[in-house]
């Protein structure tokens, strides 16, 4: 790429970014809380060619599966604030109508290690390659499982199934899901027979009109970058920012994001948001994932949609051959575009709430690769 920057991982210097006045959503009565995860007790037959599709449970409050003590115990912690903030987040969401979005976004539960979104029902997931290795050999010698938390506190374990880091996307399937045995319907291998996910349609367009409003779901990261001493941040485990999708970075290929993403937006973000959606604030609709930030301009960057179509097309098969526009969203109507024009006088990349973060702040990813262990970083 011509641009000349990087990403800046976490153990880069701390930067240190003039502090402003954020914009505060305004909380409203808290609507119902949508549920991510769907379980019915009504068996869907699996061809044996599809077994590795299917999704086992987990009881809960059960060891789980591929983490140490210590990693079980910090996602305990995240669970245990997402369940209690659930209802706050989703109160804090500019339209009621992008609840969906926000049931089908997750954070990493291992130590600040990123964002990502459901892009399926049956449980396909995307976030940026860098979080599971920052370079091919990093992502060989890495554990290829995790495991997510739903933005209500429900875990579940993916398998990272395909990894591009020109393109920084990592195609991720969820293979496990952590429920109550009791309401869950199994055969005898524990298999769950019937679950789907929310999940955030593709925008029909690859690349929006430049200026329209977006938001962009997260996890911030919890240590204070902007300190010049050791200190925890005061973010939610989950943010909802706001902002605008600023164009691509000229004269670039928009399928290659290995340096910095070739997206532009101003939406608040964090170290600890890398795979989080890019949403359009109309209907939902995904037009990339944040991915990375600009040093020099504080601009926010991030994969394009054009990008994660070629990507998915590319590994179709592994998706037992569904087609990238099966789950598109519907076009604009010329109303809705008539609503964008009336809000493209923001510049909104600040902090959605009280904090030392303001527009000027140089802030990114967070490169956090957790080995088989899961120890805490």
């Amino acid at each position: 790429m011509s641009t000349g920057t990087k990403r800046t991982l976490r153990s880069s210097t701390k930067q240190h970014g003039q502090s402003k006045s954020p914009i505060s959503p305004t909380p409203t009565s808290p609507p119902t809380i949508p549920s991510s995860i769907t379980i019915t007790n009504s068996p869907i037959p699996i061809p044996p060619q599809h077994c590795s599709d299917s999704v086992k449970f987990v009881p809960q409050n059960c060891k789980l599966p591929g983490l140490s003590n210590t990693s079980l115990s910090l996602l305990r912690k995240k669970q245990g604030r997402l369940s209690l903030s659930a209802s706050n987040t989703l109160s804090l969401l500019p339209n009621a109508h992008l609840s969906n979005a926000l049931a089908a976004s997750l954070i990493f539960a291992q130590h600040e290690a990123g964002s990502a979104v459901c892009i399926d029902p049956a449980g396909w997931v995307i976030t940026c390659a860098h979080c599971f290795g920052e370079t091919e050999d990093g992502y060989n010698g890495s554990s290829k499982t995790r495991w997510l938390l739903f933005y209500d506190g429900q875990a579940v374990q993916v398998q990272c199934r395909a990894w591009d880091g020109k393109k920084d996307l990592a195609l991720l399937k969820i293979i496990a899901v952590e429920s109550d045995v009791a309401s869950v319907a199994t055969d005898a291998n524990g298999v769950m027979m019937s679950a789907s996910f929310a999940f955030v349609p593709l925008c029909s367009r690859e690349s929006p009109a430049v200026d329209t409003p977006i938001i962009c779901i997260g996890q911030p990261g919890s240590e204070d970058l902007e300190s010049i001493y050791p200190r925890k941040t005061d973010y939610n485990l989950v943010e909802v920012s706001e902002g605008l999708f600023r164009g691509m970075v000229a004269g670039a290929n928009p399928c290659d994001n290995s340096e910095i993403g070739t997206l532009k937006h101003d939406a608040w973000t964090y170290w600890g948001h890398s795979g989080a959606p890019l949403l359009r604030e109309v209907d939902g609709a995904l037009i990339g994932v944040h991915s990375s930030w600009d040093d020099e301009t504080a601009m926010r960057h991030g994969v394009p949609l054009i990008a994660i179509k070629e990507f998915l097309r590319e590994h179709r098969e592994l998706m037992r051959g569904k087609s990238v526009e099966q789950n598109e969203s519907t076009d604009l109507t010329r109303r809705d575009r008539a609503a964008q024009k009336g809000e493209t006088a923001r510049s909104r990349a600040v902090r959605p709430k009280n904090g030392n973060q303001g527009p000027d702040a140089k802030d990114g990813d967070v490169i956090v690769i957790s080995d088989s262990s899961d120890a805490g970083h």
